[in-house]
């Protein structure tokens, strides 16, 4: 097992909003009106795709003591029944949504198209307003934080998607040295106890959630509020430079404007039953 690095000093909750953002490069930050601009109209809705997974109703173990102050403290929570999809929103599937609304294509296309051979690769260089009106757009919605680390964990408590021993052969994570994105489902020993692909690694996903801090956390801090969003599951990109740790655990958070979007974040939709 890899040991995971443990936070240094008490400005940690800038710093990890700082490590990432800098590790990632290429990142821009737009306002909610200028991202909504495109969406005022009323287009034509999706119908919900087959590919997603039912996650039964009942409780689960979330957060950790064992690093991060913000994941903690470990805490059970009662989930009700929801559906999440099974892979994060691929190229194709955002550029139907994009012919659909007229919204901007991401910063990586060319023009209206993917790059070459991507179409099935998570879709990055989103906002969590490109993300959130992409799910409502589908007829579904953004998972919560919550949500999405039951999904990610099931039930009993383990630290990645596969179990409690880091495996960078089961996920598109930094130290398996891909460079890049990879096309959804690409690792199937590394799906989750329920089946959801991707968990870990491959691209951070925006969740529904704002960075609040958990009942019973003792660690304040100025970022907690409804500023930020909160993502969830580590990407291929590699902050171990700035002593980040590993990002693939369940319980892992990451925060940032809900108009940041950069090579890294993508999503992928849920709905309620």
């Amino acid at each position: 097992m890899i040991a995971l690095d443990h936070p240094k000093g008490s400005c940690f909750f800038l710093f990890k909003v700082l490590l990432v953002s800098t590790a990632i490069g290429t990142l821009t930050t737009v306002s909610e009106g200028s991202s909504n601009e495109a969406s005022k109209a009323s287009p034509p809705r999706a119908t919900a795709t087959p590919n997603m997974i039912l996650i039964p109703k009942g409780s689960f173990i979330m957060g950790s003591d064992s690093r991060w102050p913000d994941e903690g403290p470990m805490h059970t929570v009662y989930v009700d029944g929801f559906r999440i999809d099974k892979f994060e929103v691929t190229n194709l599937l955002y550029r139907t949504f994009i012919e659909a609304t007229g919204r901007p294509a991401p910063a990586d296309w060319i023009g209206d198209m993917y790059p070459p051979s991507n179409g099935n690769h998570p879709v990055v260089f989103v906002t969590w307003y490109d993300a959130n009106d992409f799910c409502h757009w589908a007829g579904k919605r953004l998972p919560t934080d919550i949500e999405w680390e039951k999904a990610a964990r099931g039930t009993d408590g383990r630290w990645f998607p596969w179990g409690n021993d880091f495996d960078p052969k089961k996920a598109n994570v930094p130290q398996l040295k891909l460079g890049g994105t990879t096309p959804v489902g690409s690792f199937p020993k590394g799906n989750s106890p329920y089946g959801v692909s991707d968990m870990a690694g491959n691209v951070w996903e925006w969740t529904a959630s704002w960075y609040k801090a958990y009942a019973g956390n003792k660690r304040p801090t100025e970022n907690y509020g409804e500023k930020y969003r909160v993502l969830k599951g580590g990407s291929w990109i590699d902050c171990s430079g700035y002593h980040c740790g590993i990002s693939a655990p369940n319980f892992n958070r990451s925060f940032f404007n809900p108009g940041t979007k950069n090579n890294g974040f993508g999503f992928r939709c849920a709905e309620s039953l």
